[in-house]
């Protein structure tokens, strides 16, 4: 895939993580953690959310995160507070992986 380039009309921005939550004992307590980190993202940083694996585990899942932006730096920006949000809070940060997609490439 080809680097983004600066002068493109548009950017998404994806960011794929995998949590832990060691101190989760039921799919309902995962559920409560997920929710925080749906309305988080979404409120905070505009990102639309996905649980997309494990969802029948109860203490591991894999999220995934998009942002659209015409601006490469602010969606940079964003999606570095993003895995910084999730790498900052009681669950653990297992991976994180963040890809930006230049839509006009």
């Amino acid at each position: 895939m080809p680097a983004p380039s600066r002068r493109s009309k548009g950017f998404v921005g994806i960011l794929v993580a995998e949590l832990h939550f060691p101190e989760t004992g039921s799919l309902k307590g995962k559920r409560m953690y997920l929710r925080r980190v749906r309305d988080q993202v979404t409120r905070r940083f505009g990102a639309s959310f996905a649980e997309v694996g494990y969802q029948d585990l109860w203490q591991r899942s894999r999220v995934l995160m998009a942002i659209a932006s015409s601006d490469l730096q602010v969606l940079e920006g964003t999606m570095d507070r993003m895995r910084e949000y999730l790498d900052c809070q009681e669950w653990v940060l297992s991976s994180c992986e963040i890809e930006v997609v230049d839509v006009d490439a």
